[in-house]
């Protein structure tokens, strides 16, 4: 009975690890472009098609400095270290911003989150008809 109780607690903290991760509603999906020390290049997902158009002509990315004390999570919602940050080079992430305009979490995003991301975006554009 102690062995049946102890796979059903081991299978039900196991589940807890690939639950959805939640991310605030003010959460921008882009791509890191370059990481240069405290500064890190974003550029931000075009949410519309005039903005993607624009993409294309002119670079959108911006340069950003981490702020102290920087959370980095991985696809499995792990902790990573600013050393890592390199290793996140033209990956699709979500960042978040803190009230001096600095990055203060960045999300390394699994395919479903940027769809999710996409959508809440298309969401909140107002239309026009």
């Amino acid at each position: 009975m102690k062995k049946l109780i102890a796979i059903l607690l081991a299978c039900g903290f196991s589940l807890s690890v690939h639950a959805a991760r939640l991310m605030p509603a003010e959460a921008q999906a882009g791509t890191i472009d370059d990481i240069d020390g405290h500064s890190v290049s974003f550029t931000q997902q075009p949410a519309t098609l005039l903005r993607g158009l624009i993409g294309l002509i002119l670079p959108l990315g911006q340069s950003y400095r981490l702020a102290p004390g920087v959370r980095i999570y991985d696809q499995d919602n792990r902790f990573l270290l600013t050393g890592q940050l390199p290793d996140l080079a033209k990956r699709n992430v979500a960042v978040t911003f803190d009230g001096s305009g600095s990055i203060n979490r960045i999300w390394v995003l699994r395919d479903e989150e940027i769809e999710m991301l996409k959508q809440r975006a298309l969401e909140a554009t107002p239309s026009t008809e």
